[in-house]
This record gives structure tokens, C-alpha cells and sequence, in this order.
């Protein structure tokens, strides 16, 4: 039994399909560097909990023993990769899900390219719940693996999506006492700026619109675990300004309302 942690970039396939698969190239470049340097995300990546990481193309699968400890550290990968490409104009976010089962690793099909392999129940699943549920640059997780983790764990950085997966709320810190709201706060901000940048984008800008219900949710917990951490980060962020272009893609467009307009003007005291 283990825990596999399986992400990809989000939106891939639309970078792909430019000419010459430009931004696509671009992407897997900016991952390659994060990944490789001793920068935070790295360090997460290179952390304790993973006893084994393999990637392809786009895609990347680690293997854990402890399902909480994988689920900490994959939170922080997503968080920090967000925040490192928080003033990029397009930036590299990653889409993700954690399950429990079988892993086996086997040697590769072609040794010149790879080293290792890996298959089992858990690596089929993650790949399968990584495409459920809403859009955006969400981190999903199986009812196995929400059966293991702690109550305290669960109740601070669990939440139940709209379409039913539970999913990580990764911009909160995995301990909730070293939460850095001025850094939350940096996230929030590059999110709704790409969104006043490509609402007009048909293939961006439900992911967009998801990825800011996903900050709203997470400010709610913080809110109700540590107000005064909450009310610093929503005083640097401008969800005044985002929330009209919201509500005009919420109503013209078949993109679901998650209550997301409702979440913002209860953190905004609308």
C-alpha cells in the first residue's frame, strides 16, 4: 500500500496546440528549472515524504509512504509553485490528485530515456480523479486517503468540491500557525489579475473563475481558524475590482456559480 501524488499542467493541452507548441516548451522549461533548483518547490518535491518521483512529459507521479505527509508536501508544492510565478503573465499551475493502493515499479520501456516505471490500482486512480470534478488548478483526493488523515488535518485543509471529489485547500499553510498572509495574499492577487487579463479567453477563463472560488473557500477557513490572518491578506486584494467581471462570465457563459459571488461579498462585507 501507498500514496501517489499525480499533477500536470494545467491547460497543457491548449499550449501544446500553438504553432511549434511554443508555450508548451516554455512551460515544461520553467518546470524543469523550478524543480531542479533549491528553491522551496523544490525542496518539497525532494521532500522526506516522497521515496520515489517520476516524470513524463507534462505529468508527474511521486510515491509516499504516509498519506498525510504526502498530502502536507504536495499542498506546499502547489502553493509555492503558485506564489514563485505570482507576477508571470502565464504562469505554470498544476492540477493534481492523491490516492492509496497497489504501486509497483518496473524498469522502463526504453532504458535510454527513463530509468524506472511505475503501475498499480493507486497510479491508474490518480490519474482518473485528477479529471473529475470542477476546473482549475485544484488538488483532488480520494475517499481512501481522506480516511487516513487526521481529524486536524482534515478539518482545516479538506473541503467538498461541487461535483463531490474532496480536494486539498492548498493555499492554506498544511500548519495552520505558520500561515503567511501577506504571501496568500500575493497568490490572490496574480489570480484575479489573469483573470481581468483573459476573461475574454473561452478555454482560460473557467479555470480562472474556479481557481478564484478555490481562494474564496480558503479564505473562509482562515477566516474562521484566524481572522486577523484573513483580514491582512483580503486588505491587499482587490476583489472589488475582479468581482463585476465575475458576475458578467457567471451569467453569460455556462460556467458553474460554485456561490462564488456570495463567498466574495461575505470576505468584502459587501
Amino acid at each position: 500500500m501507498a500514496t501517489v501524488f499525480f499533477a500536470d499542467v494545467l491547460g497543457f493541452s491548449a499550449l501544446s496546440r500553438t504553432a511549434n507548441a511554443a508555450p508548451a516548451v516554455d512551460a515544461l522549461s520553467d518546470l524543469a528549472s523550478i524543480f531542479s533548483t533549491q528553491s522551496s518547490i523544490a525542496r518539497y518535491l525532494q521532500a522526506p515524504a516522497w521515496r520515489r518521483r517520476y516524470g513524463l512529459s507534462d505529468s508527474i507521479f511521486l510515491v509516499a509512504n504516509d498519506p498525510t505527509e504526502a498530502c502536507a508536501a504536495a499542498a506546499e508544492v502547489f502553493f509555492n509553485l503558485a506564489f514563485y510565478n505570482s507576477t508571470a503573465d502565464r504562469p505554470v499551475l498544476l492540477r493534481g490528485a492523491i490516492t492509496m493502493g497497489d504501486v509497483r515499479e518496473i524498469g522502463p520501456l526504453f532504458p535510454e530515456t527513463a530509468n524506472a516505471n511505475v503501475v498499480g490500482d493507486a497510479v491508474v486512480r490518480a490519474v482518473q480523479l485528477e479529471r473529475c470534478g470542477a476546473k482549475g488548478p485544484r488538488l483532488l483526493v480520494s475517499d481512501e486517503v481522506v480516511g487516513a488523515l487526521p481529524a486536524e488535518f482534515t478539518s482545516w485543509m479538506l473541503d467538498q468540491t461541487a461535483e463531490g471529489p474532496a480536494e486539498l485547500l492548498w493555499l492554506l499553510t498544511p500548519d495552520p500557525k505558520v500561515t503567511e498572509p501577506l504571501m496568500v495574499a500575493d497568490v490572490c492577487r496574480a489570480a484575479t489579475r489573469l483573470l481581468r487579463m483573459q476573461s475574454q479567453d473561452a478555454e482560460a477563463a473557467p479555470h480562472l473563475v474556479a481557481y478564484l472560488d478555490l481562494l474564496a473557500r480558503s479564505l473562509e477557513r482562515l477566516r474562521e481558524r484566524d481572522a486577523n490572518a484573513a483580514a491582512t491578506a483580503l486588505a491587499t486584494v482587490n476583489f472589488r475590482a475582479v468581482r463585476p467581471i465575475l458576475q458578467s462570465l457567471l451569467t453569460t457563459s455556462r460556467i458553474p456559480e460554485f456561490l462564488l459571488l456570495e463567498r466574495i461579498d461575505a470576505l468584502i462585507g459587501k
